[in-house]
């Protein structure tokens, strides 16, 4: 639908919300870049690409921007009636496989080393998605959290969950917010003052540029553009000629753009696609596993170790993937109902408001030596 002329963008409802996904059967590469993200991911955290600052982060960012492009996209076909229809699509795709890769975290975290300093409290945080505001990525939290800081990457998850809950509220109810003009300043914001949302910000303005002007980033000339802007950022990353937050967004988003050209996903791409968020969620499995081998049969070398190891959390992907996340998508239309759609929406500002005050009030953050055990 995003390659429709711009007359469609205020005349075309959703049923839209209604088909889950429905704008990846127009981009076809996304499906693949979903898949590469996650992996890459996987040999990051196996130290394969240490000499890269960042690296970790680039990736995340990278889907930070792939999904304001592809929600924004649907948010700008939306009105105040389809928010419930939203939030019930979103509690599917998003929190159900979260909530089970959390509990399938700390369950064994519990079984192998009972109950860490902060256990109760980052279990907390994560359930509520507040994750990224409470838990500081200081050497002495990361070694007190459960697993050793197995589930850190879950501060991702908060972020783009808070991205759910703000830009419904700012694109539907606030008018500027509907100009891309706006969302330039928003994006500059967001990368200055160094909080996580410049990256979808980006995504968002991707799609409201879109809006106005129509598919411009696949004229050959803008799709040359794009891949300058990208190797010049890239050369001011490499040689430290700009700070990394500042170059992150933009790299990001032109990444996004040159992937987006409409075309027929294949069976293949659904699936790799498919199984790339329980991949990201739950690749600490094959780390583990790949440590161990590492550890008590080092005769088969560490990139070997690490092989195994990925190729574990492919096929861990693949199960949770068949188990939950198809089942959720095969059934997920036919369960909706309007009751339902306001008890995800009404769950999900109750949730973070929760874990805001858990932070704030009760708990708060986690950013000094663990207690005492």
């Amino acid at each position: 639908m995003l390659n429709a002329p711009k007359s469609d963008f205020n005349t075309t409802r959703i049923s839209r919300i209604a088909a889950p996904d429905y704008k990846l059967r127009d981009y076809p590469a996304f499906d693949w870049l979903r898949i590469l993200l996650a992996s890459a991911v996987f040999w990051v955290h196996a130290g394969s690409v240490q000499h890269l600052n960042f690296a970790g982060d680039l990736f995340v960012q990278i889907f930070f921007a792939l999904s304001g492009f592809l929600i924004a996209g649907i948010i700008i076909r939306m009105d105040r009636s389809d928010l419930p229809r939203f939030f019930y699509n979103r509690t599917i795709r998003i929190w159900l496989p979260f909530f089970a890769a959390v509990g399938l975290l700390y369950l064994v975290a519990y079984a192998k080393e009972g109950y860490s300093p902060y256990f109760w409290e980052s279990l907390g945080y994560d359930l509520t998605f507040t994750h990224n505001f409470f838990i500081q990525k200081t050497p002495e939290v990361i070694a007190a959290l459960p697993l050793n800081g197995t589930g850190s990457h879950f501060w991702s998850i908060a972020v783009e969950e808070q991205f759910y809950l703000m830009a419904p509220i700012l694109i539907i109810f606030v008018p500027l917010a509907k100009h891309w003009i706006t969302w330039v300043f928003i994006a500059i914001l967001a990368t200055t003052i160094g909080m996580w949302y410049g990256s979808v910000s980006a995504g968002v303005l991707a799609v409201m540029l879109q809006k106005r002007f129509g598919n411009w980033h696949m004229h050959p000339l803008a799709s040359m553009s794009l891949i300058g802007i990208g190797a010049i950022v890239a050369v001011c990353w490499a040689t430290g000629a700009f700070e990394y937050r500042y170059l992150v967004p933009i790299l990001s988003i032109v990444i996004v753009l040159l992937c987006a050209r409409p075309g027929l996903r294949t069976r293949l791409g659904m699936w790799a696609g498919g199984i790339s968020f329980p991949m990201y969620l739950n690749h600490w499995i094959g780390l583990f596993v790949a440590g161990a081998l590492a550890s008590r049969v080092p005769q088969i070398g560490l990139l070997t170790a690490d092989i195994i190891g990925f190729a574990l959390s492919i096929f861990v992907a693949a199960c949770a993937y068949r188990l939950i996340d198809h089942n959720l998508y095969k059934y997920r239309s036919s369960l909706y109902t309007p009751a339902l759609g306001y008890i995800a929406m009404t769950s999900a500002y109750a949730l973070m408001a929760l874990g805001l005050v858990l932070g704030l009030y009760i708990i708060g953050p986690l950013d000094g030596p663990p207690p005492a055990m």
